[in-house]
Order: structure tokens, then C-alpha cells, then sequence
């Protein structure tokens, strides 16, 4: 090939705008990134999705299995310079959230959803060495005396209401707003509390409602943030190192949960345990989080002779039932649900598919394992593992000090 064809080549490879690393897996720089503008366009366009997933902090580093249904495996990095926010960062998004990504990143065009694509972020670290990690909670349950949703606001559904704030954000946008702003997990906890958060209509009034919870984590402390009862139920702890509902999370919300109140739907509690019975065992490091998180990833499709506990948690019955009621886990395997006529209505063409996992029907909606990232938050370092495109297990590794 002649030379001046090769330089065209590299030319036009280092203008693509999202670059593939491998298949499934991109990367995106941002310099020219409008929060405020972004934010107005989420607000009123963006509906959050539910991942279910497992997060984990142990000393400096934090890591997560993102968990969503298999065929939205589109992976995105996005590095966010400084010259667009106050401190840069690295960060995670995926087609689970927006199905369109990879139309978006075939296009290589900087249009709206090139400026929304940072407020996507589901996890990562800034410069300052903080890190985030969202989750979702089954909000069938999101509140202490099992009766409201947080009450009603701006037309949404409120999250956590500051009579004093003025700025009002989906809750999509919690983790880019730390990111950006947030220098240690103390500043971070006052941002958080310093705005009106809501969840869309539609993300806590359909079947699959939930509300969002965070890990928000420094190389000293760390602090899990839940909206309950349209107030922040946030806990912290300086004992990095240690198991507990600060350094360990999946899809249940640890404060209801130390009222005694357990949430129904698969809401990771067997994970949250898996979790915490390894913890203990594994080394303080990049690897000793990868070996956690792997004990919990789903990283197979559901087959009805899979017998793995984790493809299995409950059922959602609401989505099945005529009248929409969501059945819950000590009726079913109490028995209580088997009186009620609306369940048997449910399940009588089946019923043992309900009580049985090895017996799960073949269209059962199975969520699988779509990437794993471990953040080093002391060298801000980024190792993920993009399942569904990398099939030979390789990380792929990220720096924020290094642009790619």
C-alpha cells in the first residue's frame, strides 16, 4: 500500500469519534460535554433502566457485574476531560440503557445523543479518586409503612424533595453530577443533598418499577445513598476493608432491609451473601475483586437445567397475573398466594414452573452478566471485561491519565 494512503487511513482512524476496541466494546473522549444542557434533555426525554447487578468495594478499589437482559451487550467508555467539568473521569454506559447506542456510534456524529451519552454513566472514577456505581431497587416495597412511593412531584414521581434546592434532576444524572463535582465521598453526600431528585412515571408506575441506589466510594470512605420515602437514607463507613451494607450491594435496598423488611423480586440477596462469605478470603487487589465478582456474574443464558441459584432469585408473577398483582416471595413459598383466586387464575396452566428452578420456562426473561469493571481509585485505572465481546475472558484496561 502506498504511504500516503497508509497516513490517510491513520488520519481518518484517529478522527473516528467512538472507536471500537473490540467487538461490543468502545471508547469515546469528550472535551466539549454541556452538562446543563444535557440535563434538560434527560430530565424530560430519559427513562431509567433496571439493571440488576452486584457492586463491591474492598480498600482502593470498587468494581461491579452489570447485569442486563442478554442482546443489549453494546459497551461504551467514556473519558470526560476537565476542559467540560470540574474534574475528569472515566466511566461506563451500555445499550441497556439506550438501545440506540450502537445506530448512534455507527453514525460518528456528535448530535443530542452524543451530549447525553456521559449523563448515561452507571459507573466510574474522576480524578480525585471518587467513585460511583448504580444500582436499581425494586420499589414495589421503597417504602417503611409499605403504602407510597415517596409522593408525587413535578409531574414525577419524587425520589428525595430539598425545600431549599432549586435544581431539580432525574436520577439518571446522580452519578455523572458526582463525577464531575465531587472530590471525596463527604462532598459527594453534600452535592447529593443539595438537589431535588425524581424518578420518571414510568420508571416507578410499570411493572418493572425501581427506584436507583448508589455505591459512592474514596480511597477512605464509602457510603451506600437510597431514596425511601421521598427522603436520602444514606449510611458510611470509614471501615473500608470490612463486609458490610457500605462495601457490598446488590439489588435490595440495605435499609429497609435492617427494618426487617425484605423486597420481593430477584433482589440479589443471594449475591449480597455469596459476596460477603468471599470477602474476607480474597486479597485487597484488582484480581481479589475480579474472583468476587465472578462468583456472582451470570454469565450464561437461562437454560431450564440450569440449577445455579442466581438464575433463579423470584419470580415476578405481577407480569403474568389479570389484575397486575405483584405476588410476593412469602406467599409464594409460604402458600399463602395459593388462596387467592387472582394467583390461581395465574398459574394454573403451569404451576409448578413457579416453585421449581429447575423448571423455569424457556422465554423466562434471564438477565446475563454484560460486563464487569474493577476501578483502582488511588491510580484512577479502569479494568473491564466486556463478556459478550471478549470470548477469550481478556481485560481491557483504562487510565484517566492516559487518552487513548
Amino acid at each position: 500500500m502506498r504511504p500516503d494512503k497508509v497516513v490517510l487511513m491513520t488520519m481518518r482512524k484517529l478522527l473516528e469519534l467512538y472507536r471500537k476496541v473490540c467487538p461490543g466494546l468502545f471508547y469515546v473522549e469528550y472535551d466539549d460535554f454541556d452538562f446543563d444542557r444535557s440535563a434538560e434533555m434527560i430530565n424530560e426525554r430519559y427513562r431509567p433502566a433496571g439493571p440488576m447487578c452486584s457492586g463491591i468495594r474492598k480498600g482502593s478499589f470498587s468494581g461491579r457485574n452489570f447485569d442486563g437482559y442478554d442482546g443489549e451487550n453494546t459497551v461504551l467508555v467514556m473519558r470526560v476531560g476537565n476542559r467540560c467539568a470540574r474534574y475528569s473521569s472515566i466511566s461506563v454506559t451500555t445499550s441497556y440503557l439506550l438501545p440506540s447506542l450502537l445506530e448512534i456510534m455507527a453514525g460518528q456524529e456528535k448530535d443530542d445523543s452524543y451530549l447525553i451519552l456521559p449523563q448515561l454513566a452507571v459507573d466510574g472514577v474522576n480524578e480525585k479518586g471518587v467513585s460511583v456505581t448504580e444500582f436499581m431497587v425494586p420499589n414495589c416495597e421503597a417504602s417503611e409503612d409499605r403504602s407510597s412511593w415517596g409522593g408525587r412531584g413535578w409531574g414525577k414521581s419524587a425520589a428525595y424533595t430539598n425545600r431549599c434546592a432549586s435544581r431539580i434532576y432525574n436520577t439518571q444524572l446522580l452519578p455523572r453530577y458526582i463525577l464531575d463535582n465531587a472530590s471525596n465521598v463527604d462532598e459527594a453526600i453534600g452535592l447529593v443533598r443539595d438537589v431535588n431528585w425524581f424518578d420518571p412515571d414510568r420508571f416507578t408506575s410499570s411493572g418493572n418499577a425501581g427506584s436507583l441506589k448508589w455505591l459512592l466510594a474514596d480511597p477512605r470512605k464509602s457510603a451506600v445513598v437510597e431514596c425511601i420515602d421521598n427522603e436520602l437514607k444514606i449510611r458510611v463507613t470509614d471501615e473500608v476493608n470490612s463486609p458490610s451494607p457500605c462495601t457490598l450491594t446488590t439489588n435490595f435496598s440495605s435499609y429497609l432491609f435492617s427494618k426487617g423488611i425484605i423486597q420481593d423480586g430477584a433482589s440479589g440477596y443471594e449475591r449480597y451473601g455469596q459476596m460477603a462469605e468471599l470477602y474476607d478470603r480474597e486479597e485487597e487487589s484488582i484480581d481479589g475483586l475480579k474472583r468476587i465478582l465472578k462468583s456472582v456474574s451470570m454469565s450464561e443464558k437461562y437454560r431450564r437445567d440450569i440449577s445455579d441459584r442466581f438464575f433463579f432469585a423470584t419470580d415476578y408473577l405481577w407480569s403474568e397475573s389479570p389484575s397486575g398483582r405483584h405476588f410476593t416471595s412469602t406467599e409464594l413459598y409460604g402458600g399463602d398466594a395459593k388462596k387467592d383466586p387472582d394467583f390461581i387464575e395465574t398459574v394454573k396452566l403451569d404451576k409448578s414452573r413457579y416453585f421449581d428452578k429447575s423448571l423455569r420456562p424457556e422465554k423466562h426473561g434471564q438477565t446475563v452478566t454484560i460486563y464487569t469493571a474493577v476501578y483502582d481509585m488511588e491510580a484512577m485505572k479502569l479494568s473491564l471485561l466486556c463478556n459478550e465481546g471478549a470470548v477469550d475472558g481478556r481485560w481491557y484496561e483504562f487510565s484517566l491519565e492516559d487518552k487513548l
